[in-house]
């Protein structure tokens, strides 16, 4: 097995001095960029106790991962060169897993205190995730108040099939035909159903989901059975089942909007600047899902059909959005536990590092390799090809996947 120490000398570059990927040019003194995106990752025996992330520990991953990070030489200065005090920021988390496995408090708070540190107001700290009811289990109390903190979810409906709900912006959407029932009818016609693969039909028929969430009386039926398969991957023929059924019931009915996935108001309207704590975990939807994913599918309505593709054409577009591009300033990558499995928490791994970039494409091209390393430890098999979302990202101009344009550095 390759140790830490030789994956940092076989796949990248630890050459000094090189600038930060990604954000304003005014987060980077009007620099100008260089060739590499560097990826600090520190380490310490002490991380974790039990599963449960270590205040200390994590305060000096922090101090030391942030100055290496911007080339300061305090953690003030070093938050002090990301935000302003006049920004409103927005720190997404992953509730998914709760509490045995997601954005830790401990970083959370860490990351409020630097905040704070560089002037930003206490109420223009905005933590979110796609809903309310995902801070359940989380530690973390909804406050919308004018004071504090605030702590919510882009909306208190489930955005997961529907184009628009409460919380979401009108004016701002990426727009695919894939889960739509105008594509289903073109791949009815084409004969899809019998040559389609479980997990091309299943996403194709993301609109009956979508009609069931409107209240079709027609759709109300398969509710149950599809809620189940949901949850249930192992029956490759339940949904092909219901697809064929449903080829022909709905001629004639309209999707207002179907096509259309809207982007929550918090990121739109609401926030400056953005800071994303991330969980590194398997999914078997896309693979790997750390930086990039916890963003863009944390952001927007409409999204079970993106899964089609393994998430290659969906998360490239929605991360380009200057809504979220210009926005992103800091990935902090938790890694000191990993879920392994898609069930999020089902199945952990443990390391002892935090990481943290500017580039979040950089930071899931290492992810991806250490995922593959501690799933092969467990016996699992490979996830390397379906995680095509993460060189999708890199090809949108993103950020680099490439390993020799990465500066890892290992404290």
């Amino acid at each position: 097995m390759i140790t830490r120490r030789q994956f940092v000398r076989n796949s990248a570059v630890l050459a000094g001095g090189a600038a930060l990927f990604g954000g304003s040019t005014a987060c980077r003194g009007g620099a100008k960029a260089a060739s590499k995106s560097r990826v600090v990752s520190v380490a310490a025996e002490d991380m974790l106790v039990d599963l449960d992330y270590n205040v200390g520990a994590v305060h000096r991953a922090f101090a030391v991962g942030l100055k290496e990070l911007t080339g300061e030489g305090t953690l003030e200065n070093a938050w002090s060169s990301l935000v302003s005090p006049d920004d409103v920021v927005g720190i997404k988390i992953n509730c998914i897993g709760a509490p045995r496995i997601s954005s830790s408090l401990v970083s959370i708070n860490e990351t409020i205190a630097g905040l704070k540190s560089a002037g930003v107001k206490e109420n223009n700290i905005i933590i979110w995730d796609r809903m309310d009811r995902d801070f359940r289990r989380t530690g973390l109390e909804i406050n919308r108040g004018p004071t504090g903190v605030r702590v919510m979810g882009c909306s208190t409906e489930w955005e997961g099939v529907v184009p628009w709900v409460a919380g979401y912006d009108r004016g701002v959407y990426v727009s695919f035909e894939d889960g739509t029932l105008k594509k289903f009818r073109e791949l009815v016609g084409r004969g899809f159903t019998k040559e389609g693969s479980h997990r091309e039909i299943f996403n194709s028929v993301a609109w009956l989901w979508t009609l069931i969430q409107q209240g079709n009386e027609k759709a109300k039926k398969y509710d149950k059975e599809i809620r189940r398969l949901n949850m249930d991957y192992n029956d490759r023929e339940g949904i092909k089942r219901i697809a064929e059924e449903v080829a022909n019931e709905f001629d004639g009915v309209m999707i207002e909007d179907e096509e259309r996935s809207y982007f929550a108001d918090i990121v739109t309207k609401d926030i400056t600047k953005l800071v994303n704590i991330a969980v590194l975990k398997h999914n078997e939807d896309s693979g790997v899902t750390w930086a990039t994913k916890n963003i863009a599918l944390g952001v927007t309505t409409n999204k079970v059909r993106f899964h089609i593709d393994y998430c290659e054409k969906s998360i490239p577009e929605i991360l380009a959005q200057p809504c979220l591009k210009d926005k992103a300033v800091l990935h902090i990558g938790e890694a000191a536990k990993i879920s392994t499995v898609s069930v999020a928490g089902a199945q952990i791994a443990r390391d002892n590092r935090i990481f943290f970039s500017r580039d979040p494409v950089a930071m899931d091209r290492i992810g991806l390799d250490i995922l593959e390393e501690k799933r092969a430890a467990q016996g699992l098999e490979s996830i390397r090809g379906i995680a095509t979302h993460v060189a999708a990202c890199a090809r949108k101009g993103l950020g680099t996947d490439d390993l020799r344009r990465i500066d890892l550095r290992e404290i």
